[in-house]
């Protein structure tokens, strides 16, 4: 299955399954039904009242209805009832929040994506990350949520670099050796890969010991702590 790599905001490099064409269609199908649904309730509500339905009231309940995807993203974090069904969401390729404008710009280019010849979904498939015209504008795309654990996230520490606003929070980071670092970054591809904690554990206090660090930090956030105030101190 394909995949994005998302690198988030704390330096953790996130992997997630693109979201299929079938999800991407079937997601849409369940909002149409959706967005139809409320048009025809509302005319019966309205019908049974005696209010006839005149052009202007189409109108407004028209928009109302094709407003429903963008508000749905903007306010449920990137998911219409139909992709929340689906365990799919909207997401930015560049691990940030996706702001009112990357919404808008994917809810704008709909009917283009939409309702011309299949654009979108050729635009998907023949894309890299999955992206259909709206989504190239936005710099969004759409993933197949799954549960983060121990046992099955692949994430890790970018260590190249650093955010460059990033406050390191362990001084005695800049002293750690080489094989330190590599000691750590061993017991933390076995913590991942099974969960097993002992070396963590094993490496945080001889490093505490060694260095006299103070820090109340739960284990694994301490090793990964370390590890970007030690890039953080050798890059600058």
């Amino acid at each position: 299955m394909q995949a994005v790599s998302i690198q988030t905001s704390q330096n953790i490099q996130l992997e997630y399954p693109l979201a299929g064409i079938g999800d991407r269609i079937l997601a849409f199908v369940i909002d149409a039904v959706i967005i139809l649904s409320f048009i025809f309730i509302t005319n019966i509500i309205l019908g049974a009242s005696g209010i006839s339905m005149s052009v202007a009231m189409n109108v407004m309940l028209s928009i109302v209805a094709y407003l429903y995807r963008l508000v749905s993203e903007v306010f449920f974090n990137g998911q219409t009832v139909g992709k929340k069904a689906l365990h799919i969401k909207v997401v930015k390729l560049d691990g940030s929040v996706p702001s009112f404008s990357a919404y808008f710009l994917r809810w704008l280019m709909e009917p283009i994506d939409f309702f011309i010849m299949g654009l979108g979904i050729v635009f998907i498939i023949l894309s890299k990350n999955g992206q259909r015209v709206g989504d190239l504008l936005a710099g969004t795309t759409v993933v197949k949520m799954k549960k983060i654990t121990a046992t099955n996230v692949r994430n890790k520490v970018i260590m190249e670099t650093v955010d460059e606003n990033y406050v390191p929070k362990i001084p005695e980071a800049a002293q750690l050796a080489d094989n330190e670092i590599r000691l750590i970054k061993d017991a933390l591809s076995v913590f991942r890969d099974g969960a097993k904690q002992k070396p963590l554990l094993l490496i945080e206090e001889k490093l505490k010991e060694k260095y006299n660090i103070q820090s109340d930090m739960p284990t694994v956030k301490f090793m990964y702590t370390l590890l970007r105030d030690h890039t953080y101190y050798m890059t600058k």
